[in-house]
């Protein structure tokens, strides 16, 4: 499904006599709903790339979804501030708000993300846009895109859950700041071109890198986009379910690496964030780092890296915002707890191979678990739900 899809197809009304009143035909198509379609300014494809001055970096980190989680940003920091690489880089693939509708919160991701390159997701742009009155058909909501086959309730919490984190970034004005942001950024490492995206090639907050959409997705423009860009891969997150594949394409291995969420559990029976790390292929990997699958393109290694955080503090933290039976509550602590049904070689496509691990470490008892929370969005027999 493509992330610019049509509105839905209209329906003629049952026959009637007379029309009661004039109106809009019911011939017109019915206008999008807020969290389900992509705005105009979200458009990309590669002249948005080149666009952007390409930097060099002999260890490159890409950390999507954070979602305000500054328990995962601290592990995470801690992770790259040990790497032995004279040019790492780390750069911020958009959403790296979400949960913090506390102000000390909102203000402290700031802080700390800050002095890294940052890139806008759907969540920061959507906080930088005016609120519109009423029911405009330009309300992007949540900015989410969202597929058909995601739950209503799911598209109307994220829409709630970003007027209220607008709420905060207005307050301390930080929301033109956010919409300022660039959408995309080009990277080379050890002489490979990667590309960095929040949602797809085409679209800032599109699917097309999906676990379940990104097979198809290198025959309808992705592989095409890379060549066009003299790039090899396309690191994006957005959609919050990790996915890597790898494509033999012209003479070059191109290769596609969806993070999930930095600030997310990821895989089943395990509370961790991932990263997406991508370096000079000779660079060991930093001191007590979990690599859950890796691949070999040109001359760098990308991984998939654990973010392991204190999951105990995380959820004390997540409930003094986000309340049992609050929006936030009902779409994500379950994921936050459990997990999802996704296991790493299932993430793990093509030249990508899962790797033997340490052991993540075990989580304390956690107080006050509900079973019964509503779960995240079933999809593929994966919990998803997202921003």
């Amino acid at each position: 499904m493509s992330a610019f899809r049509d509105a839905v197809m209209p329906v003629a009304e049952p026959c009637a006599p007379e029309p009661a009143a004039p109106g809009p035909s019911a011939l017109e198509p019915s206008p999008p709903e807020p969290g389900r379609f992509c705005p105009a300014d979200y458009r990309l494809g590669a002249r948005a790339f080149l666009a952007q001055p390409e930097f060099e970096s002999d260890c490159l980190y890409v950390a999507g979804g954070l979602y305000g989680n500054t328990l995962a940003l601290d592990a995470l920091l801690a992770l790259y501030a040990s790497e032995a690489a004279d040019r790492p880089a780390l750069v911020f693939n958009g959403d790296f708000h979400w949960f913090d509708i506390d102000p000390a919160q909102f203000q402290r991701i700031e802080r700390l993300t800050a002095p890294h390159r940052r890139l806008r997701g759907n969540v920061e742009t959507e906080l930088a846009r005016a609120p519109l009155a009423g029911d405009s058909a330009d309300d992007a909501g949540c900015g989410c895109a969202y597929p058909d086959d995601v739950d209503d309730g799911v598209v109307e919490r994220s829409n709630r859950i970003l007027a209220r984190l607008r709420d905060t970034a207005r307050a301390g004005r930080h929301a033109a700041a956010l919409g300022a942001l660039p959408m995309v950024a080009r990277v080379r490492v050890a002489g490979v071109g990667v590309a960095i995206t929040h949602g797809d090639e085409e679209s800032l907050a599109g699917w097309r890198l999906a676990n379940d959409r990104l097979g198809e997705s290198w025959g309808t423009g992705l592989a095409q986009c890379l060549h066009d860009l003299d790039a090899q891969v396309m690191a994006s997150s957005h959609t919050c379910l990790a996915v890597a594949d790898t494509l033999e394409d012209r003479g070059r291995v191109l290769a596609a690496i969806n993070n999930g969420a930095a600030g997310l559990a990821n895989f089943a029976g395990s509370h961790a964030g991932l990263v997406t790390r991508i370096a000079r292929h000779d660079l060991g990997l930093p001191p007590g780092a979990r690599e859950l699958y890796a691949a070999r393109v040109g001359e760098t290694r990308i991984s998939a890296l654990a973010i392991d955080f204190d999951r105990a503090a995380w959820l004390a933290c997540f409930d003094a915002q986000w309340p049992a039976d609050s929006e936030a509550a009902r779409s994500y602590r379950e994921r936050a707890v459990q997990g999802t049904a996704l296991q790493p070689e299932a993430a793990a496509r093509g030249g990508f191979v899962a790797r033997p691990v340490l052991a993540q470490p075990a989580p304390a008892e956690q107080p006050g678990v509900q079973p019964d929370v509503q779960p995240g969005v079933q999809r593929s027999g994966v919990q998803q739900a997202r921003a």
